[in-house]
């Protein structure tokens, strides 16, 4: 008999040891300004003047993930997921463009500074092209 939640093979009557995905911490390549965990993401947070800020949820903390971007270059996103809540704020320059990309020069999203926290779908997004 399975351990509880287990499952059992049907041809030798065997528990079988379930094998998940493990959690993997949100990373950004490379790295960010800054980068920190809070509560509530970028909805508890005051973007700096300059910056570009994103969270997303981070489930190995279980908790918001923050990324503040200031230097003009193209980051590698990894385990990225949404949330559907305010993910990012742009609060470069006014008039500065950041480029949400599928593929390194694949746009998805442009958002242009200033304007205050939005959603995003992060499932399509591999890069974020800041500046």
């Amino acid at each position: 008999m399975a351990a509880e939640g287990g499952s059992v093979d049907l041809k030798t009557g065997s528990a079988v040891e379930e094998v998940g995905t493990a959690a993997v911490s949100p990373t950004v390549s490379p790295a960010a300004e800054r980068t920190f965990h809070q509560t509530g993401g970028i909805r508890n947070y005051a973007c700096p003047s300059g910056r570009l800020c994103v969270d997303v949820w981070d489930p190995t903390a279980n908790t918001y993930k923050v990324f503040q971007f200031y230097r003009c270059q193209t980051h590698a996103l990894r385990g990225f997921y949404s949330t559907y809540t305010p993910e990012y704020e742009n609060n470069q320059t006014t008039g500065t463009a950041t480029y949400f990309e599928r593929s390194a020069g694949d746009r998805y999203l442009r958002s242009t500074a200033k304007h205050a926290e939005r959603g995003i779908n992060w499932d399509p997004i591999n890069y974020i092209d800041v500046c």
